[in-house]
Protein backbone atom coordinates (compact mmCIF):
# COMPACT_ATOMS: atom_id res chain seq x y z
CA UNK A 1 0.00 0.00 0.00
CA UNK A 2 1.21 3.43 -0.98
CA UNK A 3 2.46 5.96 1.47
CA UNK A 4 -0.81 8.19 1.65
CA UNK A 5 -3.28 9.83 3.60
CA UNK A 6 -4.43 6.58 4.71
CA UNK A 7 -0.94 5.47 5.84
CA UNK A 8 -1.16 8.74 8.26
CA UNK A 9 -4.54 8.31 9.99
CA UNK A 10 -4.13 5.57 12.63
CA UNK A 11 -2.81 7.74 15.26
CA UNK A 12 -3.70 11.32 14.52
CA UNK A 13 -7.13 11.11 14.63
CA UNK A 14 -6.77 10.42 19.08
CA UNK A 15 -3.33 12.32 19.42
CA UNK A 16 -3.86 16.28 19.92
CA UNK A 17 -1.66 17.94 16.64
CA UNK A 18 0.10 19.77 19.36
CA UNK A 19 1.06 18.68 22.86
CA UNK A 20 4.10 20.72 23.22
CA UNK A 21 3.35 23.26 26.59
CA UNK A 22 5.49 26.59 27.79
CA UNK A 23 7.54 25.00 30.63
CA UNK A 24 6.34 25.94 34.42
CA UNK A 25 8.43 28.69 36.07
CA UNK A 26 10.32 27.70 39.11
CA UNK A 27 7.94 29.83 40.92
CA UNK A 28 5.17 27.92 40.10
CA UNK A 29 7.47 24.71 40.52
CA UNK A 30 8.19 26.04 44.20
CA UNK A 31 4.60 26.71 44.72
CA UNK A 32 3.48 23.28 44.38
CA UNK A 33 6.32 21.83 46.45
CA UNK A 34 8.36 20.73 43.38
CA UNK A 35 12.26 21.75 41.68
CA UNK A 36 13.69 21.22 38.49
CA UNK A 37 15.25 18.23 39.42
CA UNK A 38 12.11 16.73 39.68
CA UNK A 39 12.40 15.88 35.50
CA UNK A 40 15.77 14.25 35.73
CA UNK A 41 16.11 10.88 35.35
CA UNK A 42 17.81 8.35 37.76
CA UNK A 43 19.35 5.03 38.17
CA UNK A 44 16.75 3.33 40.36
CA UNK A 45 13.66 2.87 42.48
CA UNK A 46 15.31 3.83 45.74
CA UNK A 47 16.52 7.34 44.02
CA UNK A 48 13.07 8.00 42.62
CA UNK A 49 11.80 7.57 45.87
CA UNK A 50 13.37 10.50 47.80
CA UNK A 51 12.46 13.03 45.41
CA UNK A 52 8.92 13.83 45.32
CA UNK A 53 6.62 12.78 42.69
CA UNK A 54 5.33 14.83 39.71
CA UNK A 55 1.54 15.16 41.12
CA UNK A 56 0.29 18.45 42.31
CA UNK A 57 -2.74 19.46 43.96
CA UNK A 58 -3.99 22.84 42.32
CA UNK A 59 -7.08 24.97 43.00
CA UNK A 60 -9.94 25.31 40.73
CA UNK A 61 -10.39 29.50 40.30
CA UNK A 62 -13.97 28.79 38.37
CA UNK A 63 -16.19 25.68 37.47
CA UNK A 64 -15.27 24.39 34.22
CA UNK A 65 -16.23 20.83 32.43
CA UNK A 66 -13.36 18.81 30.63
CA UNK A 67 -13.83 15.31 28.21
CA UNK A 68 -10.96 13.13 28.86
CA UNK A 69 -10.40 10.94 25.33
CA UNK A 70 -13.88 11.53 24.12
CA UNK A 71 -15.35 9.32 26.83
CA UNK A 72 -17.32 11.26 29.24
CA UNK A 73 -17.49 15.12 30.50
CA UNK A 74 -16.02 15.81 34.03
CA UNK A 75 -16.21 19.18 35.83
CA UNK A 76 -13.91 20.43 38.59
CA UNK A 77 -15.47 22.72 41.19
CA UNK A 78 -14.80 26.43 42.05
CA UNK A 79 -12.54 26.73 44.48
CA UNK A 80 -11.98 23.38 45.54
CA UNK A 81 -8.61 21.68 45.14
CA UNK A 82 -8.02 18.47 43.01
CA UNK A 83 -4.80 16.02 42.67
CA UNK A 84 -3.36 15.69 39.15
CA UNK A 85 -0.27 14.96 37.07
CA UNK A 86 2.08 17.97 36.48
CA UNK A 87 1.35 17.29 32.49
CA UNK A 88 -3.16 17.04 33.30
CA UNK A 89 -2.04 20.74 34.93
CA UNK A 90 -0.63 22.28 32.03
CA UNK A 91 -2.67 20.61 30.01
CA UNK A 92 -5.52 22.16 31.71
CA UNK A 93 -4.53 25.33 32.00
CA UNK A 94 -3.31 25.75 28.12
CA UNK A 95 -7.29 24.64 27.21
CA UNK A 96 -7.94 27.87 29.24
CA UNK A 97 -5.59 29.68 27.71
CA UNK A 98 -7.26 28.81 24.28
CA UNK A 99 -10.76 28.67 24.90
CA UNK A 100 -10.92 32.02 27.17
CA UNK A 101 -8.88 33.97 25.02
CA UNK A 102 -10.93 36.99 25.12
CA UNK A 103 -11.33 37.04 28.89
CA UNK A 104 -8.80 39.00 31.23
CA UNK A 105 -7.66 36.10 33.68
CA UNK A 106 -7.75 32.81 31.47
CA UNK A 107 -6.74 30.63 33.67
CA UNK A 108 -8.61 27.68 35.02
CA UNK A 109 -6.23 26.88 37.98
CA UNK A 110 -3.89 27.88 40.66
CA UNK A 111 -1.61 25.83 42.96
CA UNK A 112 -3.15 24.85 46.31
CA UNK A 113 -1.61 25.79 49.36
CA UNK A 114 -1.56 22.51 50.44
CA UNK A 115 1.46 20.99 48.66
CA UNK A 116 0.79 17.05 47.54
CA UNK A 117 4.28 15.86 49.06
CA UNK A 118 3.28 16.99 52.48
CA UNK A 119 -0.27 14.50 52.31
CA UNK A 120 1.74 11.97 50.58
CA UNK A 121 2.13 8.60 52.64
CA UNK A 122 3.60 6.01 50.34
CA UNK A 123 2.57 2.38 50.97
CA UNK A 124 5.26 0.15 50.55
CA UNK A 125 4.24 -2.74 52.34
CA UNK A 126 2.66 -1.80 55.37
CA UNK A 127 -0.09 -3.44 57.20
CA UNK A 128 -3.59 -2.28 55.54
CA UNK A 129 -5.85 -4.84 58.38
CA UNK A 130 -8.71 -1.55 58.11
CA UNK A 131 -6.94 0.39 56.17
CA UNK A 132 -7.64 2.84 52.93
CA UNK A 133 -5.26 2.63 50.10
CA UNK A 134 -5.73 4.63 46.99
CA UNK A 135 -4.14 3.78 44.27
CA UNK A 136 -3.58 6.03 41.03
CA UNK A 137 -2.14 6.23 37.90
CA UNK A 138 -1.87 8.40 35.09
CA UNK A 139 -0.84 5.66 32.32
CA UNK A 140 -3.18 3.82 29.95
CA UNK A 141 -4.72 -0.24 29.94
CA UNK A 142 -1.34 -1.22 30.32
CA UNK A 143 -0.05 0.44 33.06
CA UNK A 144 -3.22 -0.41 35.28
CA UNK A 145 -3.06 -3.86 34.70
CA UNK A 146 0.73 -3.94 36.11
CA UNK A 147 -0.76 -2.92 38.97
CA UNK A 148 -3.29 -5.54 39.79
CA UNK A 149 -1.35 -8.57 40.88
CA UNK A 150 -0.15 -6.05 43.90
CA UNK A 151 -3.91 -5.31 44.54
CA UNK A 152 -5.20 -9.22 44.05
CA UNK A 153 -2.76 -10.27 46.82
CA UNK A 154 -3.47 -7.38 49.27
CA UNK A 155 -6.99 -7.69 48.89
CA UNK A 156 -6.65 -10.92 49.92
CA UNK A 157 -3.98 -10.85 52.78
CA UNK A 158 -6.18 -7.60 54.25
CA UNK A 159 -9.29 -8.90 53.47
CA UNK A 160 -10.37 -5.90 55.60
CA UNK A 161 -8.54 -2.99 53.69
CA UNK A 162 -10.33 -0.69 51.20
CA UNK A 163 -9.03 -0.33 48.12
CA UNK A 164 -9.38 2.85 45.83
CA UNK A 165 -8.20 3.24 42.22
CA UNK A 166 -8.37 6.77 40.64
CA UNK A 167 -7.71 6.39 36.75
CA UNK A 168 -9.39 8.22 33.48
CA UNK A 169 -13.09 7.26 33.01
CA UNK A 170 -11.99 5.57 29.47
CA UNK A 171 -10.26 3.14 31.54
CA UNK A 172 -12.99 2.54 34.53
CA UNK A 173 -15.21 -0.23 32.79
CA UNK A 174 -12.32 -2.55 33.20
CA UNK A 175 -11.12 -1.60 36.74
CA UNK A 176 -14.71 -1.43 37.88
CA UNK A 177 -14.82 -5.39 36.84
CA UNK A 178 -11.48 -6.37 39.34
CA UNK A 179 -12.93 -7.81 42.49
CA UNK A 180 -9.87 -6.76 44.70
CA UNK A 181 -10.94 -2.94 43.94
CA UNK A 182 -13.79 -1.53 46.48
CA UNK A 183 -14.08 1.76 44.23
CA UNK A 184 -13.31 3.73 41.43
CA UNK A 185 -12.92 7.39 41.09
CA UNK A 186 -11.89 9.41 37.94
CA UNK A 187 -8.56 11.19 37.99
CA UNK A 188 -7.93 14.25 38.84
CA UNK A 189 -9.74 13.77 42.27
CA UNK A 190 -10.25 15.60 44.87
CA UNK A 191 -7.78 16.66 47.92
CA UNK A 192 -10.40 15.18 50.13
CA UNK A 193 -10.37 12.00 48.41
CA UNK A 194 -6.47 11.72 49.36
CA UNK A 195 -6.75 12.96 52.71
CA UNK A 196 -9.36 9.82 53.16
CA UNK A 197 -6.56 7.51 52.43
CA UNK A 198 -4.32 6.09 55.00
CA UNK A 199 -1.53 5.04 52.08
CA UNK A 200 -0.94 6.12 48.86
CA UNK A 201 0.10 3.84 45.47
CA UNK A 202 1.34 5.74 42.53
CA UNK A 203 3.78 4.99 40.18
CA UNK A 204 4.84 8.36 38.41
CA UNK A 205 8.16 7.99 36.84
CA UNK A 206 8.53 4.35 37.58
CA UNK A 207 8.65 3.54 34.22
CA UNK A 208 9.42 7.65 32.57
CA UNK A 209 11.93 8.52 34.70
CA UNK A 210 14.03 5.36 35.92
CA UNK A 211 16.74 3.87 34.03
CA UNK A 212 15.59 0.35 35.82
CA UNK A 213 12.67 0.46 33.59
CA UNK A 214 14.91 -0.31 30.42
CA UNK A 215 15.90 -3.75 31.56
CA UNK A 216 13.54 -4.93 34.06
CA UNK A 217 9.98 -5.92 33.47
CA UNK A 218 7.54 -3.67 34.42
CA UNK A 219 5.12 -6.27 36.43
CA UNK A 220 8.53 -6.48 38.53
CA UNK A 221 9.20 -2.92 38.81
CA UNK A 222 5.84 -2.34 40.26
CA UNK A 223 5.91 -4.67 42.79
CA UNK A 224 9.14 -3.68 44.11
CA UNK A 225 7.71 -0.20 44.06
CA UNK A 226 4.83 -1.27 46.57
CA UNK A 227 7.66 -2.83 48.67
CA UNK A 228 5.16 -6.34 48.31
CA UNK A 229 8.27 -7.72 45.74
CA UNK A 230 5.63 -10.55 44.40
CA UNK A 231 7.15 -13.85 43.03
CA UNK A 232 7.02 -14.23 39.27
CA UNK A 233 4.20 -16.60 38.92
CA UNK A 234 2.12 -14.29 41.16
CA UNK A 235 2.41 -11.25 38.34
CA UNK A 236 0.16 -11.99 35.62
CA UNK A 237 -3.13 -9.96 35.61
CA UNK A 238 -6.22 -11.77 35.66
CA UNK A 239 -9.93 -10.07 34.48
CA UNK A 240 -13.15 -11.47 33.38
CA UNK A 241 -15.13 -10.27 30.46
CA UNK A 242 -18.45 -8.83 31.49
CA UNK A 243 -21.57 -11.31 30.56
CA UNK A 244 -23.96 -8.67 28.62
CA UNK A 245 -20.37 -7.51 26.78
CA UNK A 246 -19.69 -11.55 26.12
CA UNK A 247 -23.07 -12.18 24.80
CA UNK A 248 -22.85 -9.18 22.33
CA UNK A 249 -19.56 -10.34 20.81
CA UNK A 250 -21.11 -13.95 20.69
CA UNK A 251 -24.29 -12.96 18.70
CA UNK A 252 -21.82 -10.85 16.13
CA UNK A 253 -19.26 -13.74 16.01
CA UNK A 254 -22.79 -15.71 14.94
CA UNK A 255 -23.47 -12.52 12.47
CA UNK A 256 -20.14 -12.96 10.78
CA UNK A 257 -20.72 -16.58 10.67
CA UNK A 258 -17.29 -17.25 12.89
CA UNK A 259 -19.03 -19.17 15.44
CA UNK A 260 -16.77 -22.02 16.19
CA UNK A 261 -14.19 -20.80 14.50
CA UNK A 262 -10.65 -19.45 14.73
CA UNK A 263 -10.34 -15.88 14.49
CA UNK A 264 -7.40 -13.67 15.47
CA UNK A 265 -7.80 -9.78 17.25
CA UNK A 266 -5.31 -6.99 15.96
CA UNK A 267 -4.97 -3.15 16.76
CA UNK A 268 -3.03 -1.52 14.25
CA UNK A 269 -1.57 1.08 16.19
CA UNK A 270 -0.81 2.13 19.93
CA UNK A 271 -1.48 4.86 21.33
CA UNK A 272 1.64 6.70 20.16
CA UNK A 273 2.93 6.93 16.96
CA UNK A 274 6.35 5.91 17.58
CA UNK A 275 4.91 2.49 19.30
CA UNK A 276 2.70 1.96 15.53
CA UNK A 277 3.62 0.00 12.46
CA UNK A 278 3.11 1.90 9.76
CA UNK A 279 -0.37 -0.06 7.83
CA UNK A 280 2.06 -1.63 4.54
CA UNK A 281 3.52 -3.70 7.37
CA UNK A 282 0.20 -4.53 8.31
CA UNK A 283 -1.81 -5.62 5.43
CA UNK A 284 1.53 -7.72 4.17
CA UNK A 285 0.99 -9.71 7.61
CA UNK A 286 -2.60 -9.49 6.98
CA UNK A 287 -2.71 -10.65 3.67
CA UNK A 288 -0.43 -13.54 4.96
CA UNK A 289 -2.45 -14.91 7.13
CA UNK A 290 -5.82 -14.72 5.69
CA UNK A 291 -3.85 -16.52 2.96
CA UNK A 292 -3.40 -19.31 4.99
CA UNK A 293 -7.09 -19.09 6.13
CA UNK A 294 -7.08 -17.28 9.42
CA UNK A 295 -9.52 -14.78 10.36
CA UNK A 296 -8.74 -11.55 11.43
CA UNK A 297 -10.50 -8.82 13.71
CA UNK A 298 -8.92 -5.57 14.09
CA UNK A 299 -10.45 -3.70 17.30
CA UNK A 300 -9.71 0.20 18.65
CA UNK A 301 -12.03 2.59 19.54
CA UNK A 302 -15.12 3.75 17.40
CA UNK A 303 -13.40 6.61 15.90
CA UNK A 304 -11.18 4.98 13.69
CA UNK A 305 -13.46 2.79 12.21
CA UNK A 306 -13.67 4.43 8.94
CA UNK A 307 -9.86 4.50 9.25
CA UNK A 308 -10.25 0.83 9.52
CA UNK A 309 -12.67 0.56 6.89
CA UNK A 310 -9.89 2.06 4.24
CA UNK A 311 -7.22 -0.27 5.17
CA UNK A 312 -9.78 -3.17 5.13
CA UNK A 313 -10.23 -2.82 1.17
CA UNK A 314 -6.62 -2.55 0.42
CA UNK A 315 -6.83 -5.96 1.86
CA UNK A 316 -5.92 -8.96 -0.48
CA UNK A 317 -8.84 -10.84 1.39
CA UNK A 318 -10.93 -8.73 2.25
CA UNK A 319 -14.21 -11.58 3.21
CA UNK A 320 -12.06 -12.71 6.30
CA UNK A 321 -11.13 -9.03 7.18
CA UNK A 322 -13.40 -7.80 10.04
CA UNK A 323 -13.51 -4.33 11.48
CA UNK A 324 -14.68 -4.27 15.58
CA UNK A 325 -14.27 -0.73 16.20
CA UNK A 326 -17.76 0.13 15.89
CA UNK A 327 -18.91 -2.31 18.18
CA UNK A 328 -15.59 -1.35 20.72
CA UNK A 329 -18.01 1.77 22.64
CA UNK A 330 -15.92 1.04 25.78
CA UNK A 331 -12.41 -0.91 26.70
CA UNK A 332 -14.56 -4.21 28.27
CA UNK A 333 -15.98 -4.88 24.61
CA UNK A 334 -12.45 -5.55 23.66
CA UNK A 335 -11.57 -7.61 27.14
CA UNK A 336 -14.89 -9.79 25.51
CA UNK A 337 -14.01 -10.55 22.31
CA UNK A 338 -10.10 -10.93 23.26
CA UNK A 339 -11.39 -13.44 25.38
CA UNK A 340 -12.93 -15.53 22.87
CA UNK A 341 -9.95 -15.00 20.03
CA UNK A 342 -7.34 -17.56 19.36
CA UNK A 343 -4.98 -15.39 19.14
CA UNK A 344 -4.10 -11.65 19.70
CA UNK A 345 -1.23 -9.81 17.04
CA UNK A 346 -0.48 -7.01 18.93
CA UNK A 347 2.13 -3.71 18.96
CA UNK A 348 3.61 -2.18 22.61
CA UNK A 349 -0.18 -1.61 23.41
CA UNK A 350 -3.25 -2.60 25.80
CA UNK A 351 -4.14 -5.05 23.56
CA UNK A 352 -1.52 -7.51 24.64
CA UNK A 353 -1.97 -7.34 28.32
CA UNK A 354 -5.78 -7.87 27.79
CA UNK A 355 -4.90 -11.11 26.29
CA UNK A 356 -2.76 -12.42 29.06
CA UNK A 357 -5.84 -11.04 31.77
CA UNK A 358 -8.21 -13.30 30.22
CA UNK A 359 -5.93 -16.12 29.17
CA UNK A 360 -5.92 -15.57 25.35
CA UNK A 361 -2.12 -16.13 23.72
CA UNK A 362 -0.76 -13.93 22.23
CA UNK A 363 2.59 -12.40 19.56
CA UNK A 364 4.11 -8.93 20.42
CA UNK A 365 5.47 -7.14 17.57
CA UNK A 366 8.19 -4.51 19.45
CA UNK A 367 10.36 -1.64 18.65
CA UNK A 368 11.66 1.47 20.60
CA UNK A 369 10.99 -0.99 23.60
CA UNK A 370 12.17 -4.59 23.98
CA UNK A 371 9.35 -6.89 24.62
CA UNK A 372 10.88 -8.34 27.35
CA UNK A 373 10.43 -5.31 29.70
CA UNK A 374 6.64 -5.88 28.98
CA UNK A 375 5.72 -9.88 28.57
CA UNK A 376 8.61 -11.99 29.69
CA UNK A 377 5.86 -12.89 32.89
CA UNK A 378 3.56 -14.26 30.06
CA UNK A 379 3.81 -17.64 29.47
CA UNK A 380 1.21 -17.44 26.53
CA UNK A 381 3.30 -15.18 24.56
CA UNK A 382 5.73 -14.91 22.10
CA UNK A 383 7.55 -11.92 20.35
CA UNK A 384 9.84 -10.47 17.93
CA UNK A 385 12.34 -7.36 18.56
CA UNK A 386 13.05 -4.54 15.57
CA UNK A 387 16.11 -4.62 14.31
CA UNK A 388 17.99 -1.46 13.94
CA UNK A 389 20.83 0.74 14.77
CA UNK A 390 18.94 2.92 17.23
CA UNK A 391 16.40 0.23 18.76
CA UNK A 392 15.95 0.06 21.07
CA UNK A 393 15.22 3.76 21.76
CA UNK A 394 13.17 4.00 25.18
CA UNK A 395 11.54 7.20 23.72
CA UNK A 396 8.24 7.84 25.91
CA UNK A 397 6.44 10.35 23.54
CA UNK A 398 2.88 10.87 21.91
CA UNK A 399 4.86 12.55 19.13
CA UNK A 400 6.79 10.31 15.84
CA UNK A 401 9.99 8.75 16.13
CA UNK A 402 12.66 11.49 15.39
CA UNK A 403 14.35 8.86 12.48
CA UNK A 404 10.76 8.46 10.84
CA UNK A 405 10.06 10.03 7.52
CA UNK A 406 6.70 12.34 6.36
CA UNK A 407 4.51 9.71 7.05
CA UNK A 408 5.53 9.62 11.07
CA UNK A 409 6.30 6.20 11.43
CA UNK A 410 8.93 4.01 13.18
CA UNK A 411 10.97 2.95 11.05
CA UNK A 412 12.30 -0.01 13.09
CA UNK A 413 9.52 -1.97 12.31
CA UNK A 414 10.15 -1.75 8.82
CA UNK A 415 13.32 -4.30 9.23
CA UNK A 416 10.42 -7.36 11.04
CA UNK A 417 11.01 -10.42 8.99
CA UNK A 418 7.51 -11.09 8.13
CA UNK A 419 8.11 -14.80 7.18
CA UNK A 420 9.44 -15.55 10.27
CA UNK A 421 6.23 -13.85 12.40
CA UNK A 422 4.12 -15.63 10.03
CA UNK A 423 5.47 -18.95 10.81
CA UNK A 424 5.72 -18.77 14.88
CA UNK A 425 2.31 -17.77 14.51
CA UNK A 426 0.92 -20.84 12.39
CA UNK A 427 3.41 -23.13 15.14
CA UNK A 428 1.13 -20.98 18.26
CA UNK A 429 -2.10 -21.90 16.40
Amino acid sequence: MEASAKEGTFWQDDTPKDQSYAPLSSTILKDFGLGKENSRFVMTLDELRKSPPNIVVAKAIRRFGFVQNWFKKQELEKDKSYVMGLGVYQQLQSAGSKYLKNQQNKKLLKPSPIKFKNVYNPYEGQDLTDKTLLVFRTGGIGDLLFIQPNLIYLKSKYPSCKIIFACGPQYQPMVENWECVDEVTDLPFTLSKLREADYHALFEGVIERCREAETVNAFVLFTRWMGLNLPIEMLRPRQFPKEDKLDECMKLLDEWKLTNQKFIVTQLRASSPIRTPRPSIWLKLIDELTDRGFNILITDNPRQTEFVDLFIKEAKNKDKVFNFCSHSKSIDYTIAITSLASLVITTDSALGHIAESVGTRGYGLYGPFPAEIRLSTYPGFKWVNAVRDCAPCFIHSPKPCPKAGSDGFSPCYDNLNITQIIEDIEGML
